[in-house]
């Protein structure tokens, strides 16, 4: 593990934040991103290999557009989101494709740091980031590089930026409901970009092996709860409404306290931030239903698409679609369980089934094979009337 140039001093995030806005356009390489960013040299290098995710071709690296990049040109003022935001990028160790071999570990110190010593039971410790008792001698012990007090100062630095509260048992409050969101969907981007798929349940799997919840400093139920219904949106090119504010003052408060956060009030940042998580959670519980109820079988085909030990591939569709301006409702009974290939094809239109009978017509001279009638389950809940609706807009629409 090499700290590469994290011993530049960068100062502020602000100025990612500055550098981004001022740089990126779709694109553009990373030697061209440099000299537009208006930081130094070293600094401009810190920025593309650290905070960026990047792709070859030829003999150039090109940056990719992700929810990093995404959220700084949306956000024309730098905030603690984007602080929380970039750390985590800091931390990730999901560079892309770079030319130079060091660069695809330029993550790595920090990932072991933050995994191997600060994160401890469920939680990120106060005292693991003191820099003279425990920072230095840890990373000291890890590897002897030139300069460890200044990649110390400078780590610990952008954590302090974060503006993170030590609660009274030493753990530090990380409030993920107002970042935590965007950075699973910021792992989404880059680890579906390296491995290109639509298996919601390989993404669902790659978010927890990278145990996300040690990058944001909470249990790993809070990512457990949210990460299926994180998948699916993203694979359905869904992003999030993310007009969730900062935390109060009260909720700070409660936290430096050793208080629960305080309930939010109706209308309010954190009602939305509650209502957006809650929202993740039951997706992924409707889509573990279906998955459950099925056991992997494709209701239209009547196949499970078996994988080693005893996994299987199949999405869980939605037949009203649920984005504007169909705005399906994201319930069980609006769900159905299909392979891949009949996804596709039920998705685009291609797959009739008659809201009575339930028999299923394939269209446009399509000749998978298909079950008779639609295999449901008694517990599945009503589908007629979206079946009825999907018939009536979306085939007539793509006919």
């Amino acid at each position: 593990m090499r700290p590469l140039s994290f011993t530049k001093n960068i100062g502020g995030l602000e100025k990612v934040h500055a550098a981004i806005r001022s740089a990126y356009f779709p694109g553009i390489t990373v030697p061209e991103f440099r000299r537009r960013s208006g930081l130094s040299a070293g600094l401009s290098l810190l920025v593309a290999e650290f905070f960026l995710c990047t792709h070859v071709r030829g003999n150039q690296e090109f940056i990719i557009h992700d929810t990093l990049i995404e959220q700084t040109l949306t956000r024309p003022k730098y905030d603690l989101t984007l602080a929380r935001l970039y750390f985590f990028a800091v931390n990730l160790g999901l560079p892309g494709e770079r030319l130079s071999p060091e660069q695809q570990e330029a993550g790595a110190l920090q990932r072991f740091v933050l995994g191997k010593h600060i994160y401890v039971n469920g939680a990120w410790r106060a005292e693991r980031i003191d820099k003279d008792r425990s920072l230095e001698p840890f990373v000291s012990s890890i590897e002897q590089f030139p300069s460890v007090r200044k990649w110390v100062n400078n780590y610990r630095y952008m954590m302090d930026q974060c503006m993170f509260v030590k609660r009274p048992d030493d753990t530090l409050e990380t409030f993920p409901d107002t970042w935590g969101l965007l950075a699973l969907n910021l792992f989404l981007d880059r680890y579906a970009f390296l491995n290109p798929g639509d298996d919601a349940d390989e993404l669902v799997a790659a978010e927890i092996k990278h145990d996300l919840h040690e990058l944001i400093g909470v249990g790993k139920s809070w990512v457990r709860e949210r990460v299926e219904g994180a998948a699916d949106m993203f694979l359905k090119h869904e992003p999030y409404d993310f007009d969730v504010g900062q935390e109060t003052k009260e909720e700070r408060e409660a936290a430096k306290r050793g208080k629960e956060l305080p309930r939010p009030r109706p209308g309010t940042a954190a009602e939305r931030r509650t209502s957006l998580s809650n929202r993740l959670i039951r997706r992924g519980e409707n889509r573990k239903f279906i998955h459950d109820l099925y056991g992997g079988m494709c209701q239209i085909s009547g196949t499970t698409l078996r994988l080693p030990e005893n996994q299987f591939t199949v999405d869980c569709a939605h037949i009203r679609p649920l984005g504007r301006p169909h705005s399906g409702p994201d319930d069980v009974g609006n769900m159905l369980s299909l392979s891949p290939t009949m996804h596709r094809l039920f998705d685009r239109g291609c797959i009739r089934i008659d809201p009575e009978s339930f028999n299923i017509t394939l269209l446009h001279g399509n000749d998978q094979g298909h079950l008779e009638t639609l295999f449901v389950k008694d517990s599945h809940g009503p589908l007629r009337d979206h079946i009825a609706y999907f018939n009536s807009e979306i085939i007539k629409h793509s006919t």
